[in-house]
């Protein structure tokens, strides 16, 4: 699947893809925020967590980019999901 098929999909069956399919490569934690980055194929996508009650506060699909730039200290030294 790639991420212009993802996006296509509503909203629910994004949902049900990135629990069905996708991996889970990083987490990150900032002071008020809380990320866990998934890969699917050959794209990411970032969930939010609020820190204090750990719901899904936001959810981003992207390929590369300043999302990824946080997790770039980790992700270089492992093999990228899909190799």
């Amino acid at each position: 699947m790639g991420i212009y098929d993802y996006l296509a999909l509503d909203n629910e069956e994004q949902w049900d893809v990135l629990w069905d399919k996708g991996i889970f490569v990083d987490a990150y934690k900032s002071i008020d925020c809380s990320f866990q980055l998934f890969a699917i194929d050959k794209f990411f996508v970032e969930i939010e967590l609020d820190v204090t009650t750990e719901s899904i506060v936001g959810k981003s699909v992207f390929k590369e980019g300043k999302r990824l730039d946080k997790y770039s200290g980790d992700i270089g030294v492992k093999p990228a999901p899909w190799d």
